[in-house]
């Protein structure tokens, strides 16, 4: 039995070597050949590979943590994995399909700044009326806003507020248009990936994005390359000495001695905890027995030393894409008339124009308006106005507008394309999955943490702000007042349950676009 034992041994450090998504949803590509081209095969998801490769990790994060914990105490087969795979492979490729029909565009410049203005003018009415004899009878800030905003995830039933059953309501409707028609009646199945949308996927993007500090951060990690010079002027005392009082420090709380066997997870009495708990156990006995589980080393997670360029974001390459949108039309025209050919004559006919709205800077110029406070600050809000009623008409009249509209809609390609994709699934991955280990409930940040993370990320984006923006909106490029007027600016952010409200109604308006039958008609 010994070359048995060293044969497997070598077979699984060699295996241990592939990417994680490889070894644990496709455990049988290993015994191919290492020079069969099937062995890294996998099911096509969408239409980009590095996508695809993303897609299918977290696919594997999510199986590892939350199926296998119970599935493989009752049994060891693959079956269900692979039956997991195959439905969650053709629901993304259906979501696809309704992804690419969604006009982005108007999504993400029209619709979502008027909701965001809708909620900075909405925030900053309760804060004024917070403590006055018409704030409705509402005694904290939280409640004020959400009288004026109300949203059924955060109604409150019962001294409870209704966002799991909510949740799990919206998954529930979004799985008919996913699953295939022959999933769609399995009541234990559609239970199964229910949860896991509800309570992993909605759960974990809402409880994670909303959180003041980690909003924070993430401008922190967006703006990392301004740290060095942030750095030498906080060395130079050019921001001013900033006093933290007594209340944003640790206060100085005993810590509880835990009981003998106990770990973190005495404070989660929920099924994955005790789920956690039996795993050490059983594994505690094998180690004891002399035991080793081969499946204890198939979902051994292998940080790859590979490093990864992102593509920045660059606006020479956007202006360069909409200089040459023209001449490119204007190519294809000249060479369908002078060649006759039918095949170029219908590809350009046929041809959608990718400008399908105008004006598309108006809704941001109102939400910047808004978020900056221009109304507060006469001699802004007067070169605003004269900038609205007589520069920008003439720039329209000759060709500004649709410079500028091409340009907004070559942003929104260029922030949507594959690499910047690759990017935001890679950065959420790092955020639920560290070192591919399972976020899991620690120790929250402090008072003094929050504090020194929020003037570090203000401080950033007024580094990353250009001076001369920074002059005409807040008419002043000191720095220490303009990290005044940012503080006034993010002012919404730092509330995490107002954050749940535009959380929410976020996920409203983009789950509207891609799935319109979820919307009531007028009539019904």
């Amino acid at each position: 039995m010994a070359p048995l034992t060293t044969t497997a041994t070598m077979t699984t450090t060699a295996n241990a070597g592939r990417p994680l998504h490889l070894r644990l949803l496709f455990p049988h590509l290993q015994s191919l050949p290492k020079t069969d081209p099937q062995r890294n095969a996998t099911p096509v998801l969408t239409q980009s590979p590095a996508i695809d490769q993303e897609l299918f990790m977290y696919i594997a994060f999510v199986m590892r943590d939350f199926i296998h914990p119970w599935y493989h105490l009752v049994s060891q087969d693959e079956d269900l994995t692979a039956a997991i795979v195959g439905i969650l492979t053709g629901a993304v490729q259906r979501l696809e399909q309704r992804i690419e029909k969604v006009d982005w565009t108007e999504v993400l410049l029209v619709c979502v700044p008027k909701l965001l203005t809708i909620h900075w003018r909405d925030y900053r009415q309760a804060r004024k009326r917070l403590n006055m004899s018409h704030a409705s009878g509402a005694s904290t800030l939280d409640a004020l806003f959400h009288g004026m905003q109300p949203h059924i995830a955060l109604q409150q039933q019962g001294g409870q507020n209704d966002e799991k059953d909510y949740r799990r309501q919206l998954a529930d409707a979004i799985l008919p248009f996913v699953l295939d028609p022959d999933d769609k009646d399995n009541p234990a199945l559609r239970s199964l990936i229910r949860e896991i949308l509800a309570n992993i996927v909605i759960f974990n993007l809402t409880e994670t994005l909303t959180d003041p500090y980690t909003i924070y951060m993430i401008i922190c990690k967006l703006l990392s390359n301004y740290i060095p010079l942030l750095n030498e002027m906080e060395t130079q005392g050019q921001f001013a000495g900033t006093y933290f009082s007594d209340l944003t420090h640790e206060p100085a709380e005993p810590v509880a001695k835990k009981k003998d066997g106990g770990g973190d997870d005495d404070e989660d009495p929920g099924l994955f905890a005790k789920l956690r708990r039996l795993q050490a156990q059983q594994q505690q006995q094998r180690q004891q027995q002399g035991v080793d589980d081969p499946y204890d080393r198939l979902t051994t997670w292998a940080k790859t030393t590979t490093t990864t360029t992102y593509q920045l974001f660059s606006f020479g390459y956007i202006a360069l894409q909409v200089l040459l949108s023209p001449l490119r039309t204007l190519y294809y025209a000249w060479h369908a008339f002078f060649t006759q050919s039918q095949e170029q004559y219908h590809r350009v006919n046929q041809h959608k124009k990718r400008t399908r709205h105008v004006r598309l800077i108006e809704p941001v110029t109102q939400l910047l308006r808004v978020v900056m406070a221009v109304d507060d600050r006469p001699i802004v809000l007067w070169g605003w106005q004269m900038m609205a009623m007589f520069v920008w008409p003439i720039l329209r009249v000759f060709g500004g507008g649709l410079l500028v509209d091409k340009f907004l809609e070559q942003t929104i390609l260029h922030v949507l394309s594959e690499p910047f994709l690759v990017f935001y699934l890679r950065l959420g991955r790092d955020l639920l999955w560290p070192n591919g280990v399972l976020v899991r409930r620690g120790v929250p940040p402090t008072p003094l943490q929050r504090e020194q993370m929020r003037i570090r990320a203000e401080r950033l984006l007024v580094l990353a702000l250009p001076k001369p923006m920074a002059h005409a909106v807040f008419g002043t490029d000191e720095v220490n007042r303009l990290q005044s007027h940012i503080h006034e600016a993010l002012a919404p952010l730092q509330h995490k349950y107002i954050n749940k409200h535009l959380m929410y109604l976020l996920i409203d308006l983009v789950l509207g676009k891609v799935f319109p039958e979820l919307i009531a008609s007028p009539g019904s």
